[in-house]
């Protein structure tokens, strides 16, 4: 991500970075390890980039305890080492080159998404209940077919999915967004902010997509910052629903979203082969063709 764009959206990220930093200051090792390493990650895309000296007196822990988490996050794809500190790797440059353009996504299948999007809000969202929805092109259409509801809360990560939303906002009709790190191509708000916004709601159903499935993978993305934050939004909700029409069926991708006993339903079309539903039907999933 260019520098900015990180800027004109540090104010997601900015107050809590400085709290994280003062309390990190109190706790140093005290913390554990996977706190520390996401405080490190939002540290390092507020900054861009940092020395291990920098670091390990912001964090208040041993250069050797900096690099053990720097090397962690280097596996993970999300910075780069550099000689004595480490840099933040720019979605840009971890994305893989399989990843379809936003607006390519939107116009593809266009007629079979609304449809999947439509049959969803119509069957699985109940006046009153809190529902979670990703940025996916099918999913936020979603966002249309809720003007019916009398009320509702709707929690998201997508700047698409609060666009489409916004007409029928109301005060019992509510959106609630993360903050954390915008990634453009996929119109998200992504990183350790935004897992930690899901972490603190429950919904009582989640509507997520993906860019492929294969029965041995399960459904996958190309962007693992994507792909952390969908998986928190799973870890959040009481239902989770996949929209995913029969053309992502056979396409494989870098990151697993979900494995196929994560969700209870999945919403398709037609063009799903009858093996493939005969597998889902029978691994307890609640197969909807529509």
């Amino acid at each position: 991500m260019k520098r900015s764009l990180r800027a004109a959206f540090s104010m997601f990220v900015c107050v809590r970075i400085r709290e994280l930093g003062c309390q990190n200051r109190k706790r140093g090792a005290h913390m554990l390890p996977l706190q520390r390493k996401q405080a490190l990650f939002a540290y390092l895309a507020d900054k861009g980039a940092a020395t291990l000296k920098e670091m390990s007196v912001h964090f208040g822990v041993s250069e050797m305890t900096i690099r053990r988490d720097l090397n962690a996050l280097e596996r993970e794809n999300l910075i780069n080492r550099s000689h004595g500190g480490a840099v933040y790797r720019t979605p840009a440059a971890e994305e893989g080159r399989d990843e379809p353009a936003l607006t390519t996504k939107a116009s593809s299948n266009r007629d079979t998404k609304n449809r999947l999007a439509a049959y969803a809000a119509q069957h699985f969202v109940r006046s009153g209940g809190t529902i979670a929805l990703e940025n996916g092109t099918t999913v936020s259409r979603m966002a249309e077919h809720l003007e019916g509801m009398d009320e509702v809360t709707l929690l998201t990560n997508g700047i698409d999915t609060l666009n489409l939303f916004r007409p029928y906002a109301s005060e019992k009709r509510t959106m609630i967004s993360c903050g954390g790190l915008f990634r453009d191509k996929s119109g998200t708000f992504v990183g350790p902010e935004a897992e930690r916004f899901f972490a603190q709601y429950h919904a009582d159903v989640l509507f997520l997509s993906a860019l492929g499935y294969t029965h041995e993978s399960g459904f996958t993305d190309p962007n693992l910052l994507d792909t952390q934050v969908k998986k928190a939004m799973i870890r959040s909700a009481g239902q989770v629903v996949m929209l995913l029409d029969s053309s992502k069926v056979g396409q494989r991708f870098l990151t697993q979203v979900a494995a196929l006993d994560d969700i209870d339903v999945w919403i398709t079309d037609e063009g799903l082969e009858e093996e493939e539903r005969m597998r889902i039907r029978e691994a307890g999933i609640d197969l909807h063709v529509v």
